[in-house]
């Protein structure tokens, strides 16, 4: 899947998508400012795990908060954005893996598989997080270390030492998750009415809403509503829901033959022509065209 004409605004992470392309693990160790500043989305699964700082993972409609021990997994195509709080850097290991290798890789390992599935398909939500307690996290910290090394130096079977280290990370993360604590508890107070918002757009982009009025249904003043969201996800209200939607078009864009009118009432997008200019603004292509070319990608 290409990313050549896509806005800034709204990003492909072409960069893990390359690197997927290349081999189905990426792992890294970032101390460094965040380098994505808009909502974007890529292949595989991301594996986010804050060692160091304070700050908040925004996940479709879902905020977390991030602090040393908190693990959040992300399912593919998923629109998700980490800020940081304050003033110190966020130092955070991300893996990706790509799907089909993350769902097939231990097919021979059923107890492994059973973990597999407990992480990445049974859980409804497009993304869960949770807060490693501090002996759990420096082991899963040790884990992740020796599989940057592996996909570094690639030493004699490197594969096969990759595959083992992934297998003891998942099942030390299903272990954890059979209980798993909130990540985002000490924060849920101040992100309840984001999240309430941003559940109420996942399940509604489709119908019309009327943005300036949906204070009303959250029972708070309009400018509150504002604030808070912003805030909170670093996005206007419009804004988000334009990308949102446009997610939710693109997905249907590669997935179905639904025709471009199908797709743009689908989305959310009542008039078709508003749909076509709004979805070139945030691509640089229209709907045919991102079609046809990034489908072949």
């Amino acid at each position: 899947m290409s990313s050549r004409g896509i806005s800034s605004r709204y990003q492909l992470d072409a960069v893990t998508n390359r690197f997927l392309d290349d081999f189905p693990v990426h792992c890294h160790f970032r101390n460094g400012m965040i380098g994505q500043s808009e909502m974007h989305a890529h292949r595989g699964y991301e594996l986010y795990f804050c060692l160091e700082g304070d700050g908040k993972l925004l996940v479709e409609d879902r905020v977390y908060s991030l602090q040393p021990g908190a693990f959040a997994i992300m399912k593919p195509h998923v629109l998700h954005l980490a800020r940081v709080i304050g003033t110190k850097p966020l130092h955070r290991v991300v893996l990706s893996i790509d799907e089909r290798y993350a769902l097939s890789a231990f097919d021979n390992s059923p107890g492994i598989g059973d973990c597999v599935r407990a992480l990445f398909t049974e859980p409804q939500l497009p993304s869960s997080c949770w807060l490693l307690p501090a002996v759990k996290a420096e082991a899963i910290r040790d884990v992740l270390l020796r599989l940057t090394r592996e996909l570094s130096d690639k030493p004699l079977y490197y594969e096969a030492a990759i595959h083992h280290l992934l297998a003891e990370l998942f099942v030390a993360l299903a272990r954890e998750q059979l209980s798993p604590p909130a990540a985002d508890e000490t924060d849920h107070v101040t992100f309840h009415l984001a999240e309430r918002i941003l559940q109420y757009l996942a399940a509604h982009y489709a119908e019309s809403i009327e943005v300036s009025r949906l204070h009303e249904r959250f029972n708070v003043s309009r400018s509150h509503m504002y604030d808070h969201f912003k805030q909170a996800t670093g996005h206007s209200l419009n804004r988000y829901l334009t990308i949102y939607r446009i997610n939710q078009a693109k997905r249907l864009l590669l997935d179905t033959p639904l025709s471009v009118t199908e797709i743009a009432s689908a989305a959310g997008f009542g008039d078709l022509s508003h749909f076509f200019h709004t979805f070139k603004s945030e691509t640089g292509r229209t709907p045919n065209a991102y079609r046809k070319r990034t489908g072949k990608n």
